[in-house]
């Protein structure tokens, strides 16, 4: 189970979410275009100027630690994070 109330709170962890949703979007409308549901499409230079955005903004994130929690094992959090009522 995750405490998203406390991780909302973590402004860090609010930027790497921001970002990966800002490529998840992408992917999405891709689908939707290939898939003919939406006429919307991006020209390859808008498309190559996010993609190269979102992956700096992800890459910098990653490197500072930002994005994975190091003190627990896996993807979830450690039976301590679920108990903060504030990010500790």
């Amino acid at each position: 189970m995750i405490n998203w109330k406390v991780r909302f709170r973590n402004r860090n962890w609010v930027i790497a979410f921001i970002s990966q949703l800002l490529i998840v979007a992408q992917l999405v409308l891709a689908a939707l275009n290939s898939l003919h549901i939406t006429d919307f499409q991006l020209t390859d230079a808008i498309q190559s100027n996010i993609i190269a955005l979102a992956n700096a903004v992800f890459v910098l994130l990653s490197m500072l630690g930002l994005v994975q929690d190091p003190t627990t094992k896996g993807y979830g959090d450690s039976d301590r994070a679920l108990k903060y009522e504030d990010p500790n």
